[in-house]
């Protein structure tokens, strides 16, 4: 009998090649695509894939332009050792493809898990910025996708939605946006039809139904197959001004009564972030608890996306010290899904990035991709105990390296940083993966972080101040 051949889809960036790749939860799936994206900048992808399976992955990669038709195949030179990764930096590793934007499936006989990071570093003239999100597997496609955080000239953020069919049959598309307060604002807007595997993009300024500005340029959106196709989908967000800054997050099919959020920022090195929550299906109510005890409530309409900037709570702490924690978003009624956004907010450095809020801690969280003195990047990776007691929590890498944290308290973090010549890796340039445990069984969740800094090996200070900035969430195995 032969071996049952798995499927993750992915798609690409325009101008240079740049790839946004789908993960599969072991059946086949489709991944959002995008043609003809605004998101400024000459961009360039690597495609990261993480076997989860105890047994070597033989993949292969299929490349399909906007239509639908297959370019070129990618076939590794071995096969992916068990729990082992692979990265691809496409436009020099794939044969066959001109400069401009592809979908890709990964074909891989086990389960692999997916990310993509984006980046025109590589530019000889600004934007210099990054980017980058996870893949979407066949169980996380649905009739309706979900945006918690859309902008069109929200101090100078602007944004698009990528959206994929990801079904067997032609699907209808209508897409419907609703202010904070829940009020409809635009739609349902008719976005016309999606062939089988093809993917649009739509921005934000491209739709003139929307309002901008500071004050109404923040919406959420549902898009919506009226044959309940399925769908998956990414948002891309941007800024040129005053620096540079993008991001990108997955679309939401679901929602959750329980979601977990390990890396919020208040004045942390300069850093802040902003819990995003848009109710899922209907209204939902509930309650947001700090890692320090605070709480606040939210109330939110169906559709609506209220955001939670965390340096504007002053029952939070605040610098370099205490300014980073986490927090349990807990739905009473309702649910929801959660995306949270990483900047510099004084503009002195574009740094910028947004991660999906996970809802489902395990002993085992995989990480894709772990970076460090890897062509100017290191990475971070911020690991939450959701559990009621303390735990020891290790990060055993693919390459054979570990790391440890002794007694992270219940409902604590530890952030593992490879940042120039650090313990775990010295100077030496890697790229691989990880798997992030518990030692009593505690569920964790863990969100990694990529950038670069100044003395990390490669590292290009004549870009700075520049967005390297990527943030993934890692996945619950």
């Amino acid at each position: 009998m032969s071996k049952m051949v798995r499927r993750v889809v992915s798609i690409a960036l325009a101008f240079a090649v740049a790839i946004s790749l789908g993960g599969f939860s072991g059946t086949a799936a489709k991944a959002q695509g995008q043609a003809g994206t605004s998101s400024p900048g000459v961009w360039q992808s690597s495609i990261n894939i993480q076997n989860t399976s105890t047994t070597a992955a033989t993949v292969s990669i299929d490349f399909y332009d906007a239509n639908g038709t297959r370019v070129t195949t990618y076939n590794p030179t071995g096969p992916i050792a068990a729990n082992g990764s692979l990265s691809i930096f496409v436009p020099s590793q794939v044969a066959g493809l001109a400069a401009g934007q592809f979908s890709a499936v990964v074909n891989s006989d086990q389960p692999v898990k997916a990310t993509v990071n984006t980046a025109s570093t590589n530019s000889t003239a600004a934007p210099w910025t990054a980017m980058g999100y996870e893949g979407m597997g066949d169980t996380e496609t649905g009739p309706s996708l979900y945006f918690p955080g859309l902008y069109k000239g929200y101090y100078n953020f602007n944004s698009e939605m990528v959206i994929q069919n990801a079904d067997s049959a032609a699907a209808t598309l209508t897409a419907t946006f609703f202010n904070p307060a829940g009020t409809r604002i635009a739609g349902p807007i008719a976005l016309g039809t999606l062939a089988p595997n093809a993917s649009k993009t739509f921005t934000t300024q491209g739709l003139t139904q929307l309002p901008s500005g500071n004050q109404t340029g923040k919406f959420g959106a549902v898009i919506t197959s009226s044959e309940s196709r399925k769908l998956v989908g990414v948002a891309n967000i941007w800024r040129t001004s005053p620096t540079n800054g993008s991001a990108s997050y997955n679309g939401f099919t679901g929602g959750s009564s329980v979601l977990y959020a390990p890396a919020l920022y208040n004045n942390y090195y300069g850093f802040a972030s902003a819990l995003t929550l848009q109710a899922i299906g209907g209204a939902a109510s509930g309650t947001i608890t700090y890692s320090n005890g605070r709480q606040t409530p939210f109330n939110l309409a169906a559709g609506a996306a209220q955001e939670f900037y965390q340096p504007a709570n002053a029952n939070l702490p605040s610098g370099n010290s205490a300014g980073v924690f986490s927090a349990k978003v807990t739905a009473t009624t309702g649910k929801v899904v959660g995306l949270v956004s990483l900047s510099v907010p004084s503009g002195a450095r574009g740094d910028f990035a947004s991660y999906n809020v996970p809802g489902t801690p395990a002993a085992q969280v995989g990480i894709v991709n772990v970076m460090s003195n890897y062509f100017g990047y290191f990475s971070a990776v911020t690991v939450q105990n959701t559990g009621s007691t303390p735990t020891n929590i290790t990060i055993r890498f693919a390459n054979g390296k570990t790391d440890t944290a002794l007694n992270v308290p219940a409902n604590g973090t530890k952030n593992f940083v490879y940042v120039g010549n650090n313990a775990v890796f010295g100077t030496t340039s890697t790229s691989t993966s990880a798997v992030v445990s518990s030692s009593n069984g505690n569920p964790l969740v863990a969100v990694v972080q990529h950038n670069t800094a100044a003395g990390v090996t490669g590292n290009n200070a004549a870009k700075l101040p520049s967005d390297f900035l990527i943030a993934q969430t890692g996945s619950a195995r």
